[in-house]
């Protein structure tokens, strides 16, 4: 073995840089196809890794004929992984253009932890909040006008929507990331650095909107009452107890702790300090 082969297989990098793989049109249509099945397994350790690996395993085992670069794709889009499944397409066609051009194994996993939060929240907006209650009523209108089919009508609707954007979405990522190959060849340091920013920026957003963590403990200081978080904690950074929560889960999860036995734990755990007084 090359020092040059061996450097790669410790850094996790490719081995075969060969980029002439043929994705045809059959290949393409399996891989948007199985994206529908992303939540079929959806499961609160890895959220949808296991449907979007299954979506794109057709195109890695064309990509990929080194068994040491196919292990190490399916190992990385088995990672954790969650976004709004109507624009997850757009993440999969760009994701096959980067596997195709055997692009960095981190450059690829920057961009998937960057994309999935924005993509996620703009997808749920669309769908959630604006596409899925007017197809609803609509239908609802029919359905008081006694029209049997009113059903039917709205999941015509509704997909009709969505195939126009869930195909149309794939081709755009995929040609994207195509376009892209050169410049991400040259900048892929920069690119990584500044998904990751991007990435980080957005897990910060969520921690301090989402997380939640309110200490009942008080100090009496004669007949003044002190609370610890509102009159301290939150003095020295607001939003702190939630940071330390994320950043005590993540050295958890990074030294090998069950994400399912974490949570059973904060559960109890929650459960006893509010018993106690403390939370």
């Amino acid at each position: 073995m090359s020092q040059h082969t061996e450097k790669m297989m410790n850094n996790e990098e490719y081995i075969d840089q060969d980029t002439n793989a043929v994705l045809d049109q059959k290949i393409m249509r399996q891989s948007w196809l199985r994206m529908l099945w992303v939540q079929a397994s959806f499961n609160y350790q890895r959220m949808q890794s296991s449907g979007f690996l299954y979506a794109m395993l057709p195109a890695l085992q064309r990509i990929h004929k080194n068994k040491h670069d196919l292990s190490l794709s399916l190992k990385l889009h088995n990672e954790f992984f969650n976004t709004a499944p109507w624009l997850v397409t757009f993440m999969q066609g760009v994701i096959l253009a980067m596997e195709k051009g055997k692009q960095p194994i981190e450059t690829i996993r920057s961009f998937k932890v960057a994309a999935m939060g924005p993509l996620g929240g703009i997808g749920d907006a669309m769908c959630q909040l604006t596409i899925l209650p007017i197809t609803a009523s609509i239908a609802a209108a029919l359905a008081l006008d006694k029209v049997y089919i009113a059903p039917l009508i709205f999941l015509l609707l509704f997909n009709l929507v969505r195939f126009s954007i869930y195909i149309p979405l794939f081709n755009y990522g995929y040609k994207l990331g195509l376009n892209a190959l050169g410049s991400l060849k040259q900048q892929s340091d920069a690119f990584s650095r500044g998904a990751t920013i991007l990435g980080l920026t957005v897990v910060g957003a969520l921690t301090a909107s989402f997380v939640r963590v309110k200490l009942g403990a008080e100090i009496h200081l004669g007949d003044t009452v002190l609370n610890i978080q509102d009159g301290i904690l939150d003095k020295i950074m607001p939003n702190i107890l939630p940071l330390i929560v994320v950043i005590v889960c993540y050295k958890l999860i990074m030294r090998g702790l069950s994400p399912v036995k974490m949570m059973l734990g904060m559960i109890v755990g929650s459960v006893l300090l509010h018993y106690v007084g403390i939370l």
